[in-house]
């Protein structure tokens, strides 16, 4: 059974009702990179807005240790989901709120990933998964970049599963700027 499979039946298993993957009305990419003394991240993130009051926040990261200021240590893949609706945000403040999700996934015809809660200290809604295999996280890029994968998730109140598939590649500039700074995490020799 391929990994897709595997992921969509185990989030199947968590959901009271099943989805049917939908095209999201909106789609916002973006990059950041992330530094301290410690470890460099390339971010390369996704605000998925569906028909419903909600937003789904995705971030694809490659992280790696540093070492005297140099980058070290085989690269941290990973990917974190958190879902937001609009409609408390504005109600109660101008940060979003996260919902409660109960199960989250990101899936793509080569690489799977079944997310777990943030745990503590860094606890704040969202769902992360993440992998040293340069393979898998190769997997995952080449997901990314193409516009093939799809973003699924169950949240808890109002009971809801959603699975959205994401077809569009992100803009040149922020995929160039993401891949140039996933080249400067490449170890001096």
């Amino acid at each position: 059974m391929g990994g897709v499979a595997a992921a969509a039946i185990g989030l199947a298993a968590l959901a009271p009702a099943r989805a049917e993957p939908v095209q999201p009305d909106r789609i916002a990419y973006d990059m950041k990179v992330s530094e301290d003394p410690a470890a460099k991240a390339c971010i390369l993130g996704l605000a998925i807005k569906g028909d419903a009051d909600e937003t789904v926040d995705v971030q694809l990261v490659v992280a790696r240790m540093k070492r005297d200021d140099a980058v070290a240590g085989p690269a941290v893949f990973g990917v974190s989901i958190a879902v937001h609706q609009a409609q408390l945000a504005a109600r109660r403040s101008s940060a979003a709120h996260p919902l409660e999700i109960t199960s989250a996934a990101f899936m793509s015809e080569h690489y799977t990933a079944t997310a777990r809660p943030r745990t503590a200290p860094f606890t704040d809604g969202s769902w992360v998964a993440s992998t040293l295999d340069s393979g898998e996280g190769g997997e995952l890029l080449e997901a990314a970049a193409g516009g093939k994968f799809q973003i699924a998730y169950t949240r808890r109140r109002p009971i809801a599963a959603r699975v959205f598939e994401v077809a569009s590649t992100p803009p040149l500039d922020v995929l160039s700027r993401f891949s140039g700074c996933i080249d400067g995490l490449q170890p001096m020799e």
